[in-house]
């Protein structure tokens, strides 16, 4: 099993959004791919097309056996668990990391969490095979972020994969393309690409499903499908 956080370095980068394109670029595939969202705003279902009105999920349960009871597949055969309507604290959450971890899963299957960007991810105990992907936007705040992830990143014990991931690049801007120039030439785990600004993006959530399935020619696909690449190219089950 390969474990993958997706986590925006602040709040609103959309990282869920990425969670949901990524499970299907990787579903393409024919590998077993589950998505577990751990952020209380529970959205991840919706990518899936699972109605709003659906509001349970493994907050909800008072055991991990009864948390199975939460889990979906949507049209493309991902495996998804909603986050639930119950307020969960980090311990729950490691619980729920640690217990999706013991799932009698094939080998090959990929594990996506999508991870709110206020949680410590170090608290999580993640493994060395493990893959942190925290995405960013090209501005001043992100800029300022960074800098200090990789200063807090020096003084705990990081045995996990850490990237930065540029998310919503837009090409037309002059200030995106400095700052991304400049991270490129300075930041030791910058992903060597981008995921573009497409209005794809939001036109898929409405229709409670991922860009990949609406716009299967649109640059959103190739991005997505460009990240799983990327990811393969970096693990070894």
């Amino acid at each position: 099993m390969q474990r993958i956080f997706i986590k925006g370095i602040k709040g609103g980068i959309g990282s869920t959004s990425v969670v949901a394109n990524l499970a299907c670029a990787l579903r393409k595939s024919n590998v077993d791919v589950i998505a577990i969202d751990l952020d209380a705003k529970s959205d991840l279902g919706l990518h899936f097309g699972l109605k709003w009105t659906t509001t349970k999920g493994w907050s909800n349960a008072d055991s991990f056996e009864e948390a199975l009871t939460h889990f979906y597949k949507d049209s493309d055969g991902v495996i998804f668990l909603p986050f639930g309507d119950k307020n969960a604290n980090l311990n729950d959450i490691k619980t729920i990391v640690e217990n999706c971890t013991k799932l009698d899963c094939k080998l090959g299957t990929w594990m996506l969490f999508d991870c709110p960007s206020h949680i410590d991810i170090s608290e999580l105990a993640l493994e060395t095979k493990d893959i942190l992907i925290e995405l960013v936007t090209c501005d001043a705040i992100c800029h300022s972020l960074i800098y200090k992830r990789l200063q807090m990143l020096q003084n705990v014990e990081s045995n996990w994969n850490h990237f930065f991931l540029v998310n919503r690049y837009n090409a037309a801007s002059v200030l995106e393309f400095d700052i991304y120039s400049l991270w490129q030439s300075t930041l030791p785990f910058i992903a060597p690409f981008f995921i573009n600004l497409d209005e794809v993006i939001k036109e898929s959530t409405a229709h409670r499903n991922v860009a990949l399935n609406c716009a299967p020619y649109s640059v959103a696909n190739d991005d997505f499908e460009t990240l799983a690449g990327w990811l393969v190219s970096k693990v070894a089950f």
